[in-house]
């Protein structure tokens, strides 16, 4: 807290001292634009510079900044405290299938020690079991009271005959998968702040100080040093090809709301087009259920069939289609999901080798907690190497923009003295 009160202190001077230095321009000129001379041309040019740089960074410091986190995390919180209800929830009927305690006493004792969003859900929730729905059925119907992959897992263990197993590993099993969307909503919004503030400094000194320092230049018959004319150059093409911006632009919107929703609670949905970033997550989910069935003596035929009809996502859900017609003309289940890219050729080889050997289920289990792993590791490095190079190119943006326009400053300070 300090240092940022000593920080905005310094800027709040910068911005004075802008003042001051645009006043004293004023009264030396005698307000006349036309009766200002080379120097007073330059120390007006200072001036704003000062005060667009300080203004800036207190918009950083104590305005637009903390307004937009606040909008951000007040929400997200509100979502974290609800998913942690959810899952006591959920732990509460773990142990209530365990000990076959009927799940409505349960239901209702929740909603009587707690309040709020997740109360009301468990609540309409018992009443919908109490009038003789399925509890497939009647937790599908009592919208956002579960994410769709525990409502998958409740409709698969509850399919099976092993419902209690299914939610105990599901309860017990970490899942990352809100880490990795907390740094994709931060980085993606911190690397787009930053984009907009870097274009608005940019057009701003381009349309405002730049050609002035172009006129100065020209009355004192002195070239512009090469690094703003490389600078002006850049400009330039970026007028004419606006339109290349976008290719980093729109991804960064799209990545920075599509994060931060999901960070908020606001959507559970993959981002349109982007499934297969996420195709390992998606093939631990299937092997999951289909060691579920396998546990069960059922066939996985039968498990594909019901992923095929469950499966939250539309596009696995059409590949699961394909490869449940395969599996039903004759073909090898494993060839069939591999083929239909559910699975990888490593997955198909483990699983081939477990089933000759009697061992099926423990291998999917261990491929599904392998593919989470590889998904994270992975994902985390690919954020990580994005936010490195995008930064390096801001800096050598920041670099060109802001050493392209004080170096004439300097140049014409040398030739002045």
């Amino acid at each position: 807290m300090i240092a940022a009160t000593v920080h905005l202190v310094a800027f709040l001077g910068a911005i004075l001292f802008g003042c001051a230095i645009l006043l004293a321009v004023q009264v030396l000129s005698g307000g006349a634009r036309e009766r200002r001379d080379s120097l007073q041309q330059a120390l007006q040019v200072a001036g704003w510079v000062l005060i667009l740089a300080g203004g800036l960074a207190v918009l950083l410091i104590a305005g637009l900044i903390p307004a937009g986190v606040a909008v951000i995390v007040l929400p997200a919180v509100v979502h974290r405290r609800r998913r942690a209800q959810r899952y006591a929830l959920l732990s509460a009927m773990v142990v209530g299938f365990e000990r076959r305690i009927g799940v409505i006493p349960i239901l209702l004792a929740f909603a009587s020690e707690r309040r709020g969003y997740v109360s009301r859900r468990a609540m309409d929730l018992a009443a919908r079991l109490q009038a003789g729905w399925a509890l497939p059925d009647a937790v599908d119907a009592t919208g956002g009271l579960f994410a769709p992959d525990i409502r998958l897992a409740i409709r698969m263990g509850y399919g099976s005959g092993r419902l209690a197993q299914v939610l105990r590993e599901l309860v017990d099993r970490a899942d990352n998968s809100d880490a990795i969307d907390a740094q994709v909503a931060g980085k993606a919004t911190y690397l787009l702040i930053v984009l907009q503030f870097l274009l608005m400094i940019g057009v701003f000194l381009m349309l405002k100080i730049v050609p002035a320092l172009q006129r100065i230049f020209e009355d004192f018959g002195v070239e512009l040093p090469g690094l703003t004319i490389l600078m002006v150059k850049v400009a330039h093409f970026a007028t004419a090809y606006w339109f290349l911006a976008l290719a980093l632009w729109v991804p960064l919107t799209l990545a920075a709301c599509h994060g931060i929703l999901r960070y908020m609670g606001a959507i559970e949905r993959d981002l349109p087009g982007t499934t297969w970033l996420r195709r390992r997550v998606h093939a631990a989910a299937l092997l999951d259920t289909l060691a579920v069935f396998t546990r069960a003596d059922r066939p996985i035929a039968d498990g594909i069939a019901a992923l095929a009809q469950w499966y939250p996502v539309a596009s696995i859900r059409m590949r699961l289609a394909r490869a449940h017609g395969d599996v039903l003309g004759g073909a090898d289940w494993c060839a069939s999901l591999a083929r239909r890219r559910l699975i990888s050729d490593f997955d198909r080889g483990v699983l081939e080798a477990a089933q000759r050997v009697g061992n099926l289920p423990w291998a999917m289990a261990e491929m599904a907690e392998g593919n989470r792993r590889r998904h994270t590791t992975r994902a985390v490095a690919m954020i990580q190497s994005a936010f490195v190079a995008i930064l390096l190119c801001y800096g050598l943006f920041v670099f060109l923009l802001f050493v392209g326009n004080f170096m004439p400053l300097i140049k014409l300070i040398t030739v002045l003295t």
